[in-house]
């Protein structure tokens, strides 16, 4: 099922409800899932494409809301009966959840992430709006999305595109503006260790992911084995890669370079990437306005970096800020993460190396 997410449309001032909606019907979405603050004349049917519509709506809107004799194929949520199975999937449909990552710690969230899955066993997806930038948080068994806002947003007008049968996540905008910039992609990945034991297949497959998503440039946050630099996989790409204090280079092919322990920046094709040696630390322990007090000391030493990457934990992690967008591709080996950036878009992927089903026996 492909799930298509939007929130915050609000007036939709600039009418770009139905260029998302033509988006939508490229990218072949199943159903649409609408995060909250949405205005009354936009509950029809002919603005989403005739699709399947869960909406959340607030509690001032209970009593002005049809919530009881809703339009063809539309569902509404409330504040206390956020959750529904959507055909098989236990989700949760909210509006205000994200303010809870901006005034509590990564950990203080993944405990109430937690209480939900105690309260509702199954709980896959949970869905929020209300901050009007992307977030992701992603754990094991819980994805936490807001997929911006349509209106006010920090950049362009913002939609997500979830595949449910492989967990792909693409947090996607339409610009306001033309680019002059050539297109390219960037993939990340982070914390691959041992993976080559573990799997002798994932740099192949993870080459194919990234080949399938136009990726020409690789950076590494960290924790990669001294015997995988070099991977003959990955001789098409040009990769750049961070060692650990404790580790040091022994070859250095030629599509391979090593980011300065002293200046983790990596420029490409004129947009940098800060890898930021202490983020995983801070997440945990502060709330999303400290982490951007935290960036924004870098982004002081470095005010034309675009993105904040970081490894070292098992959550795969995304957050748009108002000048820099903080990305944690997931690690490799516990959940075969990746994330790929597409510029100058800014279409941002989360996916995962699949891996094969055993045989029948």
């Amino acid at each position: 099922m492909i799930i298509g997410v939007i929130s915050d449309t609000h007036k939709d001032r600039a009418n770009a409800l139905p260029h998302v909606m033509a988006e939508f019907k490229k990218r072949d979405v199943d159903i649409i899932i609408h995060c909250g603050d949405i205005e009354l004349q936009h509950v029809n049917p002919d603005f989403f494409n005739g699709l399947e519509v869960i909406c959340a709506l607030n509690q001032e809107q209970l009593e002005k809301f049809p919530v009881g004799n809703p339009p063809p194929r539309w569902k509404f949520t409330a504040p206390g009966k956020r959750v529904l199975d959507i055909h098989g999937i236990r989700c949760y449909v909210g509006h205000r959840m994200s303010y809870d990552i901006l005034v509590g710690s990564e950990t203080d969230f993944r405990k109430k992430i937690e209480l939900l899955r105690r309260d509702f066993d199954g709980l896959r997806w949970v869905f929020s709006g209300h901050t009007h930038h992307q977030i992701l948080f992603q754990t094991q068994l819980v994805n936490f999305v807001n997929p911006g806002a349509i209106e006010d947003s920090v950049d362009g007008y913002e939609f997500t595109i979830i595949d449910t049968k492989t967990d792909q996540i693409v947090f996607c905008r339409i610009p306001k503006t033309k680019s002059t910039e050539n297109p390219f992609s960037v993939g990340i990945i982070s914390d691959s260790l041992n993976i080559s034991k573990l799997d002798v297949n994932f740099w192949e497959k993870l080459k194919k992911e990234f080949q399938e998503r136009g990726v020409t440039y690789i950076i590494h946050c960290g924790n990669i084995a001294l015997d995988d630099i070099g991977q003959k996989e990955l001789a098409d790409f040009v990769v750049y890669y961070r060692l650990r204090p404790d580790q040091a280079i022994r070859s250095n092919p030629k599509n391979w370079h090593l980011v300065p322990k002293d200046e983790p920046l990596v420029e490409i094709d004129g947009r940098q990437f800060y890898i930021h040696p202490n983020l995983a630390r801070i997440l945990l322990e502060e709330s999303e306005v400290e982490m951007h007090k935290e960036c924004l000391k870098t982004l002081e030493s470095y005010p034309e970096v675009s993105f904040i990457l970081y490894g070292g934990t098992n959550e795969t992690f995304l957050d748009e800020g108002p000048r820099a967008r903080i990305i944690n591709p997931g690690d490799v080996v516990s959940s075969r993460s990746f994330a790929v950036v597409c510029l100058p878009r800014a279409e941002i992927t989360f996916g995962h190396v699949p891996v094969d089903p055993l045989p029948p026996i």
